[in-house]
């Protein structure tokens, strides 16, 4: 079967969308949703809604989502914090109830799914160098991680001498997955990519073949961005959907 495993929305309804349509065509029979699902972006209960009707859904929490339970986000700047008092606002009872409802982690078969890490992942810890991936390879006890948080697309894998490593990886290509070796792969962000691309990122694991796809899904962010400066939201959470600097 394949699965897509979608990261980071961050209430951006036509990314979201975009990634949603791919996913049709490529024979997705079923949805992961890796948390932030909500925050940033101008439509929260739409693509709530829409996350919260896709197929054999399994989802986590993620910060962004747990801060809009309490409405307050400590430790952020004003303009985050008043994203996340305003997403709070738009959301009904039922919306809150499901975000409250996600648990950190999740499992099915030889995988873990988590926001940011498998090691204490509440703590929401951005995991960007060789230790931190050992050691959620370690605390997973599976052989495959799937991760979102950075925001940015990665394939990492434990080497035969144990050393972790990453693998390059092509758009839409296929990558063998080996029972023999662990794995953390960061999906990237359906809403927010930070790596020089503005397309939407997202991941197809198929658990017949154990092989994993990276795929990259151009959607209308014009539209996007509009929408947030409409909604009076800070004007630099829609400039960034564009930029292509990140690194």
């Amino acid at each position: 079967m394949k699965i897509a495993i979608l990261s980071d929305i961050h209430s951006n309804l036509e990314a979201l969308q975009a990634c949603c349509r791919r996913a049709d065509k490529l024979g997705v029979k079923r949805y992961i949703c890796l948390g932030d699902i909500i925050g940033y972006g101008a439509d929260p209960v739409a693509t709530l809604e829409l996350v919260m009707s896709l197929p054999g859904l399994i989802a986590v929490r993620g910060n962004h989502d747990e801060a809009v339970l309490s409405g307050t986000y400590a430790g952020v700047s004003k303009s985050v914090q008043e994203a996340i008092a305003w997403t709070h606002q738009q959301l009904l009872p039922g919306h809150l109830q499901f975000i409250r409802s996600l648990p950190y982690t999740q499992v099915l078969g030889g995988a873990v799914f988590a926001h940011a890490s498998t090691q204490e992942p509440s703590k929401w810890e951005y995991l960007y160098n060789e230790e931190q991936i050992k050691k959620c390879m370690e605390v997973a006890e599976r052989p495959l991680v799937f991760l979102g948080h950075t925001h940015l697309p990665k394939l990492y894998f434990e080497g035969k001498s144990a050393e972790v490593g990453e693998l390059a990886h092509e758009e839409d290509s296929p990558i063998p997955l080996y029972q023999y070796r662990r794995y953390v792969i960061n999906v990237g962000s359906v809403g927010q990519p930070r790596d020089g691309n503005s397309a939407a990122s997202f991941v197809t694991f198929d658990n017949n073949t154990n092989e994993a796809s990276f795929h990259r899904v151009i959607y209308d962010f014009n539209r996007s961005c509009q929408k947030i400066l409409d909604a009076d939201l800070a004007p630099h959470f829609a400039h960034r959907l564009k930029r292509r600097d990140w690194q």
